[in-house]
């Protein structure tokens, strides 16, 4: 507990009200606040918290932090900064919790939830207690709980790591979204290693262009730890993302299979199993057996390595760790469906992230026949949908055009945008179905033994999502479910 003065000078907010007022929590939900809680009214994309504040006192919250007056009679912690002040006011409340652990950052388009899995794996191989937070779940030493959003509100985190301290936590990793740092939902971290894997096309509809997506990615550096200095973590394949390391600093890792890479991999040999390497450092070399298929997973493996290099890890555990790797859900995950067929499930919702798992499966199975259902999510960056189109009616014999989480859209129509891509190219095969039960079993039907299916976009999700409801779908379920009964 600290008293409301206290939390104000903590969060840099001027405070109206009782100063001498205890409080013990923040929450942004006002159906969350409590007797002795602070409600945090933020603005959000459609409305400004303020407008639950009768729910938040009526659950018994003793003030307000919001950069709106929240009327006379209530204690105010005025902010122009109101999410930051939200932030500070998080950590603070649980104690500074990160002050006692290693914090590592990961940002990019593509590749964050593997790559943080990968590094807390090397973590728990070199004897570190990892907490992970990312997209599919926040993982704490004694527990895990479903993911709320990629990088979670302060509110949520700074409890999150409080628990992962008391549970002798030594380490957190957590993915950083372009939304996370925008919104400075990590602001007052500092973090010991921040990694950049790509910058592709991606959250426009909230970015507007590409050169204004790379400056929120590239303000994780502006968290980096002072002292002792923190380390970037540059994957310079990326053109992009290249651009980091043309102002270099000291500590600076970079990564990728380019020759200039500090941390890069040399005679790669790949197949449908797995790609073995040998793992070049500035501390030696080693051979890495690596159980995940695909070029992209190589990058993965290369940022999880440098990150590791880059925290004193030893190159054989980082070799061993890697070497124990298992497909993270819904991420070129494969599915047994009792035929010899082979089927994968992908979160690949971003052109390059789709043309990169196409083209994974395409190099290592030359011969077998692609066939891939996908669509693009409603009410989101609609200038992708074509460019997906054209790049899965390139690569795939048998594109396969269904919905993804349509939401307020109509599917239909987000089908016609996809459609304008696939007909650049001609594919003659193409099919289009709304419903994606049926494109999934449409997908089973015209495949043969030595057929791979791509279910792309949804990966580890379990909903989907239309404009007035959400139906359970899980792709690895409902593609098992249609395969036995095609058995039956």
């Amino acid at each position: 507990m600290m008293s409301l003065d206290a939390l104000a000078r903590a969060c840099g907010a001027r405070l109206r009200g009782d100063g001498s007022v205890p409080v013990g929590a923040i929450t942004h939900r006002a159906q969350s606040a409590g007797a002795g809680t602070v409600f945090a009214a933020v603005p959000g994309r459609h409305h400004h918290g303020l407008e639950f504040l009768a729910d938040a006192l009526g659950a018994g919250a003793v003030a307000v932090l919001s950069d709106r007056d929240p009327g006379p009679g209530v204690a105010w912690l005025k902010t122009a900064a109101p999410r930051r002040a939200m932030a500070l006011a998080a950590w603070a409340l649980a104690g500074t919790p990160q002050h006692r652990l290693r914090l590592v950052g990961i940002t990019g388009t593509n590749g964050k939830t593997t790559v943080a899995d990968l590094i807390a794996r090397i973590a728990r191989a070199a004897g570190e207690r990892p907490g992970v937070f990312g997209t599919i779940s926040y993982s704490l030493p004694e527990r895990t709980v479903d993911a709320v959003r990629t990088t979670p509100e302060a509110t949520d985190l700074a409890p999150l790591l409080g628990e992962l301290v008391a549970q002798d936590g030594t380490i957190a990793v957590m993915e950083v979204a372009s939304i996370a740092l925008t919104q400075e939902r990590v602001a007052g971290l500092e973090f010991d290693v921040a990694v950049w894997t790509n910058l592709t096309r991606d959250h426009l509809d909230l970015h507007g262009d590409m050169e204004t997506y790379f400056a929120a990615k590239a303000g994780l550096a502006g968290l980096l730890r002072r002292d002792p200095p923190g380390r970037r973590v540059i994957g310079i394949d990326d053109a992009m993302i290249r651009r980091l390391a043309a102002t270099p600093r000291p500590g600076d890792v970079t990564f990728g299979t380019a020759k200039d890479a500090l941390v890069r991999a040399n005679d790669v040999h790949a197949s449908l199993t797995g790609t073995v390497f040998s793992l070049v450092t500035p501390a030696g070399s080693v051979t890495v057996s690596l159980p995940l298929i695909g070029r992209h997973n190589l990058e993965n493996a290369l940022a999880a390595a440098a990150a590791a290099f880059a925290l004193g890890w030893n190159l054989d555990t980082i070799a061993t760790a890697l070497g124990a790797a298992a497909p993270v859900a819904g991420r070129l995950e494969p599915v047994d469906i009792g035929r010899p067929c082979q089927v994968f499930v992908d979160y690949a919702h971003t052109p390059d992230a789709l043309q990169q798992v196409l083209l994974a499966i395409r190099e290592l199975a030359p011969e077998r026949r692609l066939i891939v259902v996908f669509g693009c999510g409603g009410d989101k960056d609609t200038g992708k949908r074509a460019p997906m189109g054209e790049i899965v009616a390139r690569i795939a014999d048998v594109p396969i055009v269904t919905s993804d989480n349509p939401r307020s859209e109509d599917p239909q129509a987000i089908i016609d945008e996809v459609l304008i891509g696939v007909q650049r190219v001609g594919n003659p095969r193409i099919l289009a179905i709304a419903d994606r039960r049926e494109a999934i079993a449409a997908a089973l039907a015209v495949a043969d033994d030595h057929s791979v299916i791509i279910l792309a976009g949804k990966g580890h999700e379990q909903e989907q999502i239309f404009a007035d409801h959400t139906v359970p779908f899980d792709d690895r379920v409902v593609v098992c479910e249609l395969a036995r009964r095609r058995r039956g």
